[in-house]
């Protein structure tokens, strides 16, 4: 016994109409065929070539972007214009990177609040937290309210611990101490930048702003150098 289906009757009598059409059509003139195509079929036809356009766009642009991280920096409380990349191309360029092989990038859009009350201030940090879950990222600039919460949270690392002897001498002045995790013992987090001839043509705080390394940062000879980069005397 066979069970009624109505949807297949529908799908029938669509199928048969759509038969009928274009059995019609088969003689028609152009013009005729033409309005035909743009009432029934234009808009699906649009619609399939600007998603295959998309879709050929997304997977070019995962062929051909750089695999790995030389070197990656997150700017936060910054002004100016993000998509600037000037500072970001004139490092990988003095560090002899090759972008088409290894991506160098600073990320000037983020923003944390001293109250932590704005959805940007959350944003910022969920990006932040999974940039450096993923060792991608090795420097975190920016003011006293950024790299204090960062050092609490102990994503940043003693600089005792990172900077070579020389280094540390030659910038033991701008050394900038927050507390550190919950002993919130007072710890050199970061080097004061300001005075970066690089980073003010490009970048402006409102406050000194502080640089500071993360602490599984994969490219640590890159940050110390873009340290050096940025303060060279």
């Amino acid at each position: 016994m066979e069970v009624y289906n109505k949807n297949r009757d529908k799908n029938q009598s669509m199928h048969d109409e759509i038969r009928e059409q274009n059995a019609k059509l088969k003689g028609a003139p152009f013009k005729e065929k033409l309005s035909y195509f743009m009432e029934y079929y234009f808009k699906i036809t649009v619609f399939i070539i600007v998603a295959a356009v998309f879709i050929g766009y997304m997977l070019y642009s995962i062929i051909t972007a750089p695999h790995e991280t030389a070197f990656a920096a997150f700017f936060y409380n910054c002004y100016g214009d993000s998509s600037n990349t000037e500072l970001a191309d004139g490092f990988a360029e003095q560090m002899g990177i090759d972008t088409d092989k290894e991506d160098v990038y600073i990320d000037s859009t983020l923003h944390l609040s001293p109250e932590l009350s704005d959805s940007d201030s959350y944003i910022s940090i969920e990006k932040t937290i999974a940039t450096i879950t993923s060792q991608e990222l090795d420097i975190i600039a920016g003011d006293k309210t950024a790299i204090d919460y960062f050092a609490r949270a102990e994503y940043v690392s003693d600089i005792t611990n990172i900077l070579p002897e020389a280094m540390l001498e030659k910038y033991k002045d701008r050394l900038y101490y927050a507390e550190f995790g919950e002993s919130k013992e007072l710890v050199p987090v970061g080097i004061y930048i300001g005075s970066s001839d690089k980073l003010n043509k490009y970048f402006y705080f409102a406050d000194d702003p502080i640089l500071t390394f993360i602490v599984n940062s994969n490219s640590l000879d890159n940050a110390l150098a873009f340290l050096e980069y940025l303060l060279p005397d």
